[in-house]
């Protein structure tokens, strides 16, 4: 029988969420799966103080880090996905005048390509497996252009900045059908519609890390690309809060949706195919047991225990899931584990998926589905 420290209701639940004015630089890349900046700004306020140190070891887009950021915290990210440790770690990182001065110089040489095509040495597109079924000849042209361009940066900032608002637009000009559908549509993307697009993203991505760069100090955020169940580089009781979503287990592929993404940034999805844990290909195309989600989050939590200081909290956001069948309560099964390896239980808060802002496939909610907010801390 599970065991709970009583607490008032949290409430993050029912917090509304901010509007579009309030995004920030969470819009910056789309990311399936989200969790509300609300809800991880609220636990940071209510839980941490200025100069804390933050740690998500499921980073995803950054969410956690950019509100940990925006309190003046220091701000650790893990993610097994190496374009969300990239989509995070700009997000999260202000820019300099500099780098901004860099960035523009970058974007007028991508206006004077769309202003005179016909004078310009296009480059050649890479050769990957299922170019031509997934990206119009111009288009491939143009994204290739436009590489050539940003890696002309003088900065790393400036460059890595216009290299993730190149990668948020690749589905929109690809011929996949949207983040969430892996099949390949006929758009009929015209001729300089990539370029023009991604100078609108750029001019719109700059404005709101100016507004960001103006809010927070220096760049103390650090982000890895490793497997949250092994953090040997993250010092031991170095965290005074964790705030973190792992994946609702045979829910979704995150590595498949980027992997055009991560093919024209020289990213490696496979690293993240193969050690995505939760991942539906684990559970629905190679039919690993449920008891292996059990075991990988386990691994997790103990990793968080041994990061986070004595007495301090971790919350964890996760979602119910059905694997072989057998319906898992999420909260319950995070719960079961985190008391195993040495969590106090303080709370769990559980809601609809209906109307969540992670939800992205109705049939989530639809199946009664529920997520979950557990509220642990270190019990020494």
């Amino acid at each position: 029988m599970l065991t709970v420290v009583a607490e008032p209701p949290l409430g993050f639940f029912r917090a509304p969420s901010r509007g579009r004015a309030e995004d920030g630089v969470h819009s910056l890349h789309p990311y399936p799966a989200k969790f509300p900046a609300s809800l991880a700004g609220g636990i940071l306020s209510r839980f941490a103080r200025p100069g804390d140190t933050a740690l998500d070891p499921f980073c995803g887009s950054g969410t956690t880090i950019v509100e940990a950021r925006l309190r003046g915290m220091r701000a650790v990210g893990v993610d097994i996905n190496g374009l969300a440790c990239l989509v995070s770690k700009v997000k999260a990182t202000p820019l300099t005048d500099a780098h901004f001065a860099d960035a523009r110089r970058a974007l007028a040489k991508a206006r004077a390509l769309a202003n005179s095509p016909r004078r310009a040495k296009w480059a050649s597109p890479p050769d990957f497996n299922g170019l031509g079924h997934w990206f119009q000849e111009n288009v491939a042209r143009e994204i290739s252009a436009l590489l050539s361009i940003v890696a002309e940066c003088k900065s790393g900032a400036a460059r890595d900045f216009l290299r993730v608002v190149l990668s948020s637009i690749i589905v929109r000009v690809s011929n996949q059908e949207s983040d969430t559908r892996y099949a390949a549509i006929d758009k009929g993307i015209g001729d300089l519609f990539t370029l023009n697009l991604f100078v609108k993203k750029a001019d719109e991505a700059a404005e709101r890390m100016r507004i960001f760069s103006r809010r927070v100090g220096g760049p103390a955020v650090s982000v890895h690309n490793a497997d949250s169940r092994r953090l040997p580089f993250i010092p031991s009781e170095s965290a005074d809060c964790i705030v973190t979503s792992p994946p609702y287990a045979n829910t979704y592929d995150y590595y498949l949706y980027h992997k055009f993404r991560c093919v024209w940034l020289g990213l490696d999805f496979r690293s993240a195919q193969n050690g995505e844990i939760g991942s539906r290909r684990e559970f629905s195309s190679l039919k690993k047991s449920p008891e292996k989600w059990g075991e990988d989050l386990r691994a997790c939590l103990l990793e968080m225990r041994r990061i986070l200081k004595p007495g301090r909290p971790a919350f964890i956001v996760i979602g119910d899931s059905i694997i072989a069948g057998a319906r898992i309560d999420g909260g319950e099964l995070v719960a079961s584990v985190a008391g195993q390896v040495g969590f106090k239980i303080c709370g769990i808060e559980s809601s609809s998926q209906a109307g969540h802002s992670k939800s992205f496939n109705p049939s989530f909610a639809r199946k009664g589905k529920r997520e979950h907010l557990v509220h642990l801390a270190r019990d020494d």
